[in-house]
């Protein structure tokens, strides 16, 4: 799983996190049409986790850009 570096967080890994959250987001659904429930709970559970690690990620790009006062 993709551990993105907190201390010093780049563009390019959030951009990373949100193409990897779209991803799971069309393999669930996929997933939901086929009516593998097993796989979509598993799908949503990883998405969820992504989608906090993307969170924290652009906490930590908005405090880099700030001018140190």
């Amino acid at each position: 799983m993709f551990q993105p570096n907190y201390t010093n967080p780049t563009w390019r890994e959030y951009i990373d996190l949100l193409n990897w959250e779209s991803r799971l987001v069309q393999e669930i659904e996929i997933h939901s049409r086929r009516r593998d429930w097993r796989k979509v709970i598993d799908l949503k559970r990883e998405k969820q986790k992504v989608a906090i690690r993307r969170k924290c990620l652009k906490a930590a790009l908005q405090q880099k850009e700030k001018p140190a006062q």
